[in-house]
């Protein structure tokens, strides 16, 4: 084809035929023109393509993190109230001189319920190497910096600080209980801090503990109930990012077909 185009040339301008000659050279300028164009477009499209699968990758994957979490804290929140209950009923046992003992190491248990703030950031810490640029909706970008910039680093360092306490909490549970040699329901054996004697009751490091606690308990349950709301949010804008984008393909596709 090339060969038969440049002996196509030739000939005209052999024959003398120069404005055949121009107008045939300038249709070619443009076709090549075009071509460029065509494949210019073409490869920006890819790229498009390519941005907007990895943008919607990305967006699944962090709505899927966003859902775990959310479920942990929602479950920490009901076991956050039984230690509540669970501080209350002691402080009842005290007022009313209850000094039944299975009863009260039943409470005491529940009360040193550990909470752990655990959530994880890895899908974010991807977005935020690869670009976070990439994600096209700016009120997704600005949540998403705003949650884990900024409200779960705060509500960590509350946690940390508060459990910055664990020491002394421990100092007060060795002064009211006795470590004790528990057989377990697989033969095993478990050594644990049990309330041997009912009086401990009366004691100020009772007290002192139940307070601890309950303090702790409180500003625990109430920083993870005002974190839900904004995975919900998030999650939501997700939801309808990805609907939206998702539409916006299959209408693409549709076009292409």
């Amino acid at each position: 084809m090339v060969s038969f185009l440049r002996k196509f040339r030739m000939s005209l301008i052999h024959k003398n035929q120069i404005s055949k000659y121009l107008t045939y050279a300038i249709g070619e300028i443009i076709l090549v023109v075009v071509g460029i164009l065509i494949a210019l477009q073409i490869n920006t499209w890819n790229e498009e393509r390519k941005l907007k699968t990895y943008e919607l990758k990305m967006l699944s994957e962090l709505k899927n993190t966003l859902e775990k979490d959310k479920r942990y804290f929602s479950n920490q929140i009901p076991r956050l109230q039984n230690k509540q209950k669970a501080a209350n009923r002691l402080l009842e046992f005290r007022e009313n001189k209850e000094e039944n003992l299975d009863t009260l190491n039943q409470y005491f248990a529940a009360l040193r319920y550990e909470v752990l703030f655990q959530y994880n950031s890895g899908t974010y810490g991807s977005i935020k190497s690869g670009g976070i640029d990439k994600i096209s909706n700016d009120s997704i970008r600005s949540q998403m910096a705003d949650l884990y910039e900024f409200i779960i680093p705060r509500t960590e360092k509350i946690f940390e600080k508060i459990n910055s306490e664990e020491s002394l909490e421990n100092d007060l549970v060795e002064n009211i209980t006795s470590r004790m040699v528990l057989t377990l329901g697989n033969n095993e054996q478990s050594i644990q801090n049990k309330i041997s004697d009912p009086k401990v009751i009366y004691q100020d490091e009772f007290l002192h503990l139940i307070q601890i606690q309950k303090n702790s308990t409180y500003v625990f349950k109430s920083r993870i109930e005002n974190l839900i709301p904004s995975l919900d949010n998030l999650i939501g804008l997700i939801e309808r990012e990805l609907i939206k984008q998702k539409n916006e393909i299959g209408l693409d596709s549709q076009d292409d077909g």
